[in-house]
């Protein structure tokens, strides 16, 4: 897994596009589904839920394919809504694919049901420092001529409290039960994030900690096949204002990511990352309707990845391709905001090859598109 991180204005900085989602996310090389560990936006929801109390009176979607495993060349269709009512905030988020398995339930047996149609809700308020609570819920089934079904819930927990912030974000179940056979079942191990952030000195330091897994029980099979990864980031990240309408800013983070996959009672594959990125970035209003965005980041010092099996040799060496850039652009249309990461892999391999995939279309130049409306 490969995480790159940048930082970026604070709310003090009240922009055209301070508030934002998955495509200012993609823009700036960060986590489009938890959102930033230091930057204020509205995907944020997703790993403090305090923020839910900043971030109210709004409704949002994020244009996409019902069903897609979310990326930014293949977003997934999803939105929800967030209010304020007396002293407390809430929301309601359909559609959220966080941590949802199925890439490794469908890898192990195509015939199960997946984790879809994801109900998030949320609710805080402010005892002397802000609190958020998130919970979220799915149950899918399929009665044909085996039984299939799926449930999972999980619990989100964040508090504010002057320069500190702290989160935990629970997976709590998640199962599959029929696919091919009656008997088989797909279930995920607890999983975890926890983290931690606190403003020093006009810097923003953080560590933030990601578990996840899970095991394919097969009828008749005598070995259950397991998944396991794990993601460390620690690091720190600091803005430099230039006016009300401009900021450029840095941020340096030592990640440590691994990956474990037995297929087979004496079969076990293992990838282990760890690097240093430092990301540079910039966000300007251009006009009073064109905000634009952009990042460049690359490791610099630690920049290995290992790779281990039972069945063939280890093997370590440095990432390659490493150096990457993205942009981004936000149209403010007073209330209304629509933001778009501009440009994809899929546009910038057809020109490559000299094919009509190169062609600069609209579907390929805006490879995200979220529209907000504030209210």
């Amino acid at each position: 897994m490969k995480k790159h991180l940048v930082l970026a204005t604070g709310l003090a900085l009240l922009s055209t596009s301070a508030f934002a989602t998955k495509a200012r996310m993609d823009a700036f090389r960060q986590d489009a589904n938890r959102g930033s560990l230091f930057l204020e936006d509205t995907r944020n929801v997703f790993r403090n839920a305090a923020n839910v109390n900043s971030m109210k009176n709004y409704v949002l979607t994020e244009w996409g394919v019902d069903g897609a495993n979310d990326s930014a060349t293949a977003p997934q269709a999803e939105g929800g809504v967030f209010r304020e009512a007396g002293n407390f905030n809430y929301g309601l988020y359909l559609g959220s694919d966080i941590n949802n398995g199925n890439s490794n339930r469908t890898g192990s047996d195509a015939a199960f049901v997946s984790n879809d149609n994801n109900l998030s809700l949320f609710v805080g308020g402010d005892m002397g420092m802000e609190w958020g609570l998130r919970l979220n819920y799915a149950n899918n089934k399929n009665e044909g001529s085996i039984k299939k079904d799926q449930s999972a819930y999980g619990l989100g927990l964040g508090i504010n409290m002057g320069d500190l912030a702290a989160w935990a974000n629970l997976d709590l179940k998640d199962e599959s039960k029929g696919a091919s056979a009656a008997g088989d079942k797909w279930t995920a191990d607890l999983g975890l994030n926890l983290g931690a952030s606190y403003k020093v000195s006009g810097m923003t330091v953080f560590a933030d900690y990601s578990k996840t897994g899970d095991e394919y029980a097969a009828v008749g099979a005598a070995f259950k096949p397991t998944h396991s990864a794990t993601d460390i980031q620690v690091g720190a990240a600091k803005v430099y204002d230039h006016g009300a309408s401009a900021r450029t800013f840095a941020s340096v983070v030592y990640t440590n990511n691994k990956t474990e996959t037995k297929s087979a009672a004496t079969t076990t594959s293992e990838t282990s990352s760890v690097t240093l990125p430092v990301t540079l970035g910039f966000e300007a209003d251009a006009t009073s309707w064109l905000t634009l965005r952009g990042s460049v980041a690359q490791p610099i010092f630690l920049n290995s990845l290992e790779t281990k099996s039972t069945s063939s040799v280890t093997t370590k060496v440095s990432n390659t391709n490493q150096a990457n850039v993205a942009a981004g652009a936000t149209l403010n249309f007073g209330k209304l905001k629509v933001d778009g990461s501009i440009g994809t892999t899929t546009a910038a391999a057809g020109r490559a090859a000299g094919g009509s995939a190169g062609l600069l279309t609209l579907d390929n130049l805006m490879s995200r598109v979220s529209v907000h409306y504030w209210f």
